[in-house]
């Protein structure tokens, strides 16, 4: 693939153009949640519908990786460059016009799969660039880099513009992010072949069926689960006796035919599953942010624009635990001490923030803990999807990668269900401690009910006072409430954090994993 350029274009050009290719896809990731109450408002559905747009999204990319590996094969580079980003484009543009959610349902899911194509390629094609071994542990470095700060720097981008602009219209902008890119690689491409054509006959088209209902079934059980009292409800049944069909029904697949779609013998090699449980909570903990959000919009009363701004702090801690740890790595540090830094920066964000939870506070004092969670995951990413990927022999490299990327989609849907299981049950639960303490006959509530209307009363309402104030009363109790339940949430992530680092230290020694990496460089998604 070296030669698929045109001779008058540098080298820094081309390593710009093939990065470049990626970041609106990226943006497009967690485009929808953003803003989730504009969005909600938007298409006239719930939150949880917000959260399960980006769950399609995952769930394309995820179900579509390994097929899409033929496809790959088979189309010259710049033919197949062109092909999907007008069909990106293309989607974009149908979203724009398009305000039936049902029908963004499939949308989203789509632009998944181009997604897994623009990430496959362009990291393919830079991986055919780079000569040594450290370059392509460097290109590791910049691609998760950039798609752990997808999410905050998205938040940045689109806040001003959801402002400003119906949210519609961020789409059309999205389709339009698209043409420089579609340009600058009509222009600069040759076309011409990198390999010979490799058919697209015998396409596993059921087991990828299987796989991605396996995924999405998965992730509608976490964002509906206890909004519809899990199992009670007839809907989440079904999902539920359906994933585990498709699930059984994949795995017999996977022993009955020759040409596998995910090789699952890499699930019995114990540095495996040992390498994806410390992804798999990382996971889980990366997320634990989106309560930090919420606090700031519903507590100290941020609104989006602000919010965005203070993202910066946790985008520069991610940039700095990325570089550190590709430090580390050049430097053969033991991946087992890199995972217990990172890990112990996520257990002070948890802490930090558990002890920082009040009914009010000011921004400023929150920048360390924004750096210390970007720190942590910045850290133990890059260090990990490697590990995994040495961890089995070189032939099932792509299977450990598709793994990888599986486990990192479950760590995130994990997350919204124990988020939404804390924000609905816990926080319930809070509130009807606290409406229990306010009665007729407690004193003290009594007390400060009178104080709040004469408080009101001197700020010049002079009718209805003691409803006004026990409006503001309620109002207060919702916020201790939901502080409280942000404690109980941020509690169970030090545990987690504590319990990892017990079990990362107990572990035998994990340096031995450079000496496989060389046979083992697979495209990192």
């Amino acid at each position: 693939m070296k030669g698929i350029f045109k001779g008058w274009v540098p080298e820094w050009l081309i390593k710009l153009i093939l990065f470049s290719g990626l970041m609106p896809s990226m943006v497009l990731f967690f485009l929808p949640g953003a803003n989730i109450n504009v969005t909600a408002g938007f298409y006239g559905a719930q939150p949880s519908d917000v959260q399960f747009l980006i769950i399609l999204f995952y769930a394309g990319f995820v179900g579509f990786y390994v097929l899409e590996r033929r496809f790959f094969q088979y189309f010259p580079v710049k033919q197949y460059y062109i092909i999907f980003n007008l069909l990106q484009l293309l989607n974009c543009y149908l979203m724009y016009r398009i305000n039936e959610i049902s029908w963004i349902y499939g949308l989203r899911f789509f632009q998944g799969m181009l997604f897994a194509s623009a990430v496959n390629l362009s990291i393919s094609m830079i991986f055919s660039r780079l000569k040594t071994e450290r370059a392509k542990e460097g290109s590791y470095a910049i691609f998760f880099g950039m798609l752990l700060c997808s999410s905050p720097f998205n938040t940045f981008v689109t806040a001003e513009f959801i402002d400003s602009f119906n949210f519609d219209e961020l789409y059309l902008y999205a389709a339009l992010s698209f043409v420089p890119g579609l340009l600058l690689i009509i222009v600069t491409m040759k076309p011409i072949r990198h390999n010979r054509p490799y058919p697209l006959f015998s396409l596993d088209w059921a087991s990828f069926i299987l796989y991605s209902f396996i995924v999405i079934s998965f992730g509608y059980l976490m964002v509906y689960g206890q909004e519809l009292y899990w199992f009670s409800d007839t809907s989440m049944l079904t999902v539920l006796i359906g994933g585990i069909l498709c699930l059984g029904l994949f795995i017999l697949r996977q022993k009955a035919i020759k040409r596998v779609y995910i090789e699952l013998s890499i699930f019995g090699n114990r540095k495996f599953l040992f390498g994806i449980l410390v992804l798999y909570m990382m996971y889980i903990e990366r997320f634990s942010l989106a309560i930090s959000n919420q606090y700031f919009l519903q507590v100290i009363r941020l609104d989006p624009i602000h919010l965005s701004y203070i993202q910066w702090f946790n985008i520069l801690g991610i940039v700095c635990g990325v570089m550190l740890s590709f430090y580390w790595l050049l430097k053969r540090r033991t991946v087992k001490w890199i995972w217990i830094v990172g890990y112990c920066c996520l257990l002070a964000f948890h802490q930090y923030m558990f002890f920082s939870f009040e009914s009010e506070g000011n921004e400023e004092h929150f920048w360390l803990p924004l750096v210390l969670h970007g720190l942590g995951v910045g850290l133990i990413m890059v260090p990990t999807i490697l590990f995994v990927i040495a961890s089995v022999r070189p032939h099932l490299g792509a299977s450990a990668a598709a793994a990888c990327l599986a486990v990192r989609y479950l760590g995130y849907t994990s997350s919204i269900g124990l988020q939404n299981f804390f924000k609905l049950f816990e926080h319930a639960q809070h509130w009807e401690v606290f409406r229990d303490q306010l009665q007729s006959g407690n004193l003290i509530f009594e007390d400060y009910l009178q104080r709040e209307s004469q408080r009101i009363l001197q700020h010049g309402l002079r009718y209805k006072e003691h409803a006004a104030g026990l409006k503001l009363i309620s109002e207060r109790v919702n916020i201790q409430s939901f502080v409280r339940y942000g404690m109980d949430y941020y509690e169970l992530m030090s545990i987690i954090s504590i319990s990892l680092l017990l079990l990362i230290l107990l572990s035998p020694s994990l340096k031995s994993m450079y000496k496989k990496l060389k046979k083992n460089q697979i495209s990192p998604v």
